[in-house]
């Protein structure tokens, strides 16, 4: 957490801090972060601009503490999607790789400020580290699953192949849901195919024949 964010101890303080994450959340649906304010939260959130500040000194620290949030979801929904269980229901390759490209797109239909944050504001520089360390364990279970369960060498070159795939996704996610708040399913459907394909392509030769 930021050093200026104040972390509340007390129950009735974390209701109120886990209050104003979620209302923000909720504004960004409709208002656009540079005409947010912290007393348009506080409203909204049903406090004092005060009761606000004793939390977080701008809006900035607000949205910092939201996008960490959405961070730590996104390896809990990495542990959910890549499940002994779940991987186990799948048939194949493509078919795991599909449902953790639903799990991810589902953020974007469902999470309040998701989708606006994502395509209209700003990177928050402070958590670029930390964004870093997600898509890095992200690679890693994605490609420990299809080299555990479905049959894909265990090599530098397959691991950094998945990393591609990842920052693939990631970019064919934001083609998707940049002009359908749903989804475009065709792109949708395209990304495990592709991924799938690249990731189990054959091993490039290396005798220069």
């Amino acid at each position: 957490m930021s050093p200026l964010v104040r972390e509340p101890q007390q129950q009735r303080s974390r209701e109120k801090f886990a209050r104003i994450l979620a209302t923000t959340a909720r504004l960004l649906d409709t208002v656009p972060f540079d005409q947010l304010s912290t007393k348009q939260i506080a409203a909204e959130a049903g406090m004092s601009v005060g009761a606000l500040y004793r939390f977080f000194p701008d809006k900035e620290a607000v949205l910092e503490t939201l996008e960490r949030s959405w961070l730590e979801g996104d390896l809990r929904l990495l542990a959910t999607a890549t499940d002994p269980a779940a991987v186990a229901a799948c048939a194949s390759s493509e078919q795991f790789l599909a449902r953790v490209v639903e799990a991810y797109a589902d953020r974007f239909r469902t999470l309040p400020g998701y989708r606006h944050v994502w395509f209209h504001v700003a990177k928050v520089p402070a958590l670029a580290s930390e964004g870093a360390e997600v898509d890095r364990r992200i690679v890693e279970r994605v490609h420990e699953v299809l080299v555990d369960s479905f049959g894909l060498a265990g090599t530098a070159e397959t691991r950094r192949r998945a990393g591609l795939a990842v920052a693939v996704a990631v970019r064919m996610l934001g083609l998707a849901f940049q002009e359908d708040p749903q989804g475009d399913p065709e792109i949708l459907a395209d990304i495990p195919l592709v991924l799938d394909r690249y990731v189990f392509a054959p091993a490039r030769s290396t005798s220069g024949a």
